[in-house]
Parts: C-alpha cells; structure tokens; sequence
C-alpha cells in the first residue's frame, strides 16, 4: 500500500506540473529554453539517485518532476506547431511520434531490470542520468533547427531578471516537491488546488472566448475526461499488474529467469509494433475521406482497454503446476489489447489538442491532458489498485487467495471500463459536433 501510494504520488506530480511549464514555455520561457531546463533537472535527479550512499528519494524525486514539468509538454507543442490547421496528417503523425517515445519504454525496463538484477539499482539510475545527460548535449547543438517554430516568447531573447525569477521558482518549487512527496495527504490537497485552479481557468477562457472557441475548448475538456477513464485503468500496469506479474505470472522461458520489470517492456514492444499499422492505416483512410472520428478513436481505445483486464482475470482461471503460476502469454495478449488502446487514446490526445484548441492555448491545454486525465488518474489509480487487488500479509504466499483476489480485481477494473466506454459512444456524436471534426 505504501508504495502504491508513493507512486501514485510522484506519477501524479510528474502529470501535473507539465500543465505549469507548458504555459510558462508559451508565454513566458520558450519551448526550447524549456526542454534545456527540463533535461537538465531531470540529469541532476537521476545523477543524485545514483549515487550510493545517498539513501533518500525526496530530492532526486523532486528535481526529476520539475524536469519533466519543463520537458514534457515542450516536444509536442513543437510538433504540433509544425502542422498547418487541420492538417489531415496529424493523427498519423504523432502515432509515429508516440512510437519513437516508446522505444526508450521498450529499452529502460529491459536494461535497468538486467542492471539492478547484476549491478543493483544505483547503476541503474546511472545508466539513465548518462542517457538524458547525453540528450541534452546533442540537443543543445540542434535546438536552432526548431526556432521558426517555437513559440513568441522563446524567439524573444530572456532578461537577466527573467532567469532569476526562473532560479528562485525552482528552488521554491523543489522544496515544495519535497513536502508533497512525502505528505500523502498534502499532495493530495495540492491535486485538490492544481485541479479547481484549472478548471477556474478554462472557466475564464470559455466565458471570455469567442462562441466558436467556448464550443472547442468544452468539446476539448469532454475528450480529456475520456482520456483520464483510460489512464486509471492504464497505470494499473505499474501497481496492479506489476504485483500480479512479480506474484502469479511465470518468470521462466526458455529456462532463462525474466525479471519483472522485463515483462514490462512489452506495452511498449506493442506500442512500437501496431504504430506503423495505425499510422498508415490513418493516412490510407484520410486520402480515401473515410478515417474515424477522434471521439471514436478514444471510445474503442477504452473498449480494448477494458478486454485487456478481462484477459488478466480469466487468466487466473488457467493457473498450472505445483506453484500455481499463469503462463506469461495471458500477459502477452492482455499487454496487445492495452496497448492498442494506449495507441487510440494516449497517443492521439495531444494531437487532439492540436487539431481542436485554439493554438494560443496549446501548451496550457496540452498541460491540461497530462493535469486531469493523467495526474488525477494516477492519483486515484494507486486507490483503486489498493481497493480491488490489495493483499493482506498473511495471504501472500496463499497463491489460491492470490489468483481470487486478483480475479476480482480485474473483473471489476474491466466492467469500469466497459461503463466508461458505452458512455463514451453515447456522448461523442455530440463531441463531435461541437467541435466541427
């Protein structure tokens, strides 16, 4: 239970700050000045994490989340502001672009898992602190190929005072990071805050904004909602389903010993597997007029979201040998319905943004997605993993009481998503509507 809290902490800070860098690399900072500073935080979180005798995780967790605040959103909006309006490439286009993120999915659990099982974990955050150290050294030589794109702020170059006010708010900032990674219920109350303050906002914006822009930005809330039913069921992956492969799923193949976070690297093996198919199919569909809505998209990504929990509970029905384990296919199959999902509604959120959000309102919008759908998810995520899949110590090594814990638990995660989903078919024509897909 701790550490389901623990993560859901940090995964929802990780969600929630890019809502804040995104519009201060809009208005304020520049995209690229926010990537530098993002990789940087991030190579200093990972460097202090690697480091042995250092035993706490506040820090390093901290500066790592203000990274990736600064760096999250920042690729993206660039992206998305080399897309013309309605652009009919764009959803083929970050398909390919969520593929290549995945590939550095696909190899940190493999690498990291091979180099904590021989060399511990602190040289796995070393390995990873070489790798974002190396990033931001070869962007730093490139960020001139981006600057006809980058936003007004970042063409402007930044006063003295402004990198002051930007070293004081990262102080200030890391030591508030501190406090709420080891407070659950303060961070708990800042998601509270983070949330209403947002909501406030696009209140403002709706109330503000021309009719067509109100209709846009409400049809672009609507989409985000869908995206955050998905994203608390997705991040079972690192609670739920981590402990269900570490307790039920076999370790061995091939009589090699596969350690969990291994089998981890297979949503993204599928993400990079079905990108190519969904993106050309995308753009086959769009020069023939016939591709599918978004609102469409995201209904069936949560449809196949949900067929991949009911996979995982009939799995524990097909539990062999002495020790009761489930083959490691069941996972396979379950990991290639989620991640097919993932594909529809994750990867296509934030060209969504772009496709429907008026542009000046890109970063703040696409910070949006990562605040509500995806920090108010992993916050509720590690709730409902500890709800439905919790199991009491003295039935750890009780795998009949295992394999019916983790039965239940999946059902039930699957008919959540099976509601969301037909409510997600009722409301998208309207969606659709307003926001004149």
């Amino acid at each position: 239970t701790m550490a389901f809290g623990l993560f859901a902490i940090f995964n929802a800070l990780v969600y929630v700050t890019p809502a804040i860098g995104g519009y201060l690399a809009d208005n304020y900072l520049g995209i690229r000045r926010a990537i530098i500073l993002g990789l940087i935080l991030e190579a200093l979180g990972l460097t202090l994490l690697a480091i042995p005798q250092n035993s706490s995780l506040t820090i390093p967790l901290s500066l790592m989340i203000l990274g990736i605040g600064f760096f999250k959103t920042s690729p993206t909006n660039l992206m998305a502001r080399s897309y013309s309006d309605n652009d009919p490439r764009i959803d083929s286009g970050f398909t390919w672009y969520y593929m290549i993120m995945n590939f550095g999915s696909f190899i940190a659990p493999i690498s990291a898992g091979i180099i904590q099982l021989f060399y511990g974990w602190h040289m796995a955050f070393a390995s990873g602190a070489i790798v974002v150290w190396a990033t931001l050294f070869i962007y730093f030589f490139l960020r001139k190929n981006a600057e006809k794109v980058d936003s007004s702020a970042g063409k402007a170059p930044l006063k003295i005072k402004g990198w002051i006010f930007i070293a004081i708010g990262i102080i200030l900032s890391s030591l508030a990071g501190v406090l709420l990674v080891q407070h659950a219920i303060l961070a708990d109350s800042f998601f509270i805050f983070a949330s209403i303050a947002i909501v406030l906002y696009f209140l403002f914006e709706i109330f503000k904004s021309p009719k067509e822009e109100k209709l846009k930005i409400i049809a672009c809330l609507i989409l985000i909602l869908m995206g955050m039913a998905f994203f608390l069921l997705y991040f079972q992956i690192f609670t739920s389903i981590t402990l269900y492969i570490e307790r039920v799923i076999s370790h061995r193949l091939l009589g090699m010993f596969i350690p969990t976070p291994v089998y981890l690297s297979l949503n993204a093996f599928w993400v990079i597997t079905l990108s190519p198919i969904l993106a050309t199919t995308y753009l086959y569909l769009n020069k023939r007029h016939r591709d599918l809505p978004v609102t469409i998209k995201f209904s069936l990504g949560l449809l196949f979201t949900s067929l991949s929990f009911f996979i995982l509970a009939i799995s524990t029905s097909f539990a062999a040998g002495d020790s009761q384990n489930v083959s490691s296919l069941w996972y396979l199959f379950s990991m290639l319905s989620l991640s097919l999902g993932e594909l529809l509604i994750s990867a296509l959120g934030v060209a969504m943004v772009t496709r429907i959000a008026p542009e000046r309102m890109y970063g703040i919008m696409m910070g949006a997605w990562y605040l509500i759908a995806c920090a108010m998810a992993s916050s509720l995520s590690g709730a409902l993993a500890a709800s439905l899949t919790s199991v009491p110590k003295i039935m750890i090594n009780n795998q009949t009481a295992l394999l019916h814990i983790y039965h239940s638990g999946f059902m039930k995660m699957g008919f959540i998503g099976v509601g969301t989903t037909i409510l997600a078919f009722i409301i998208g024509p309207y969606v659709k509507r307003i926001a004149n897909l």
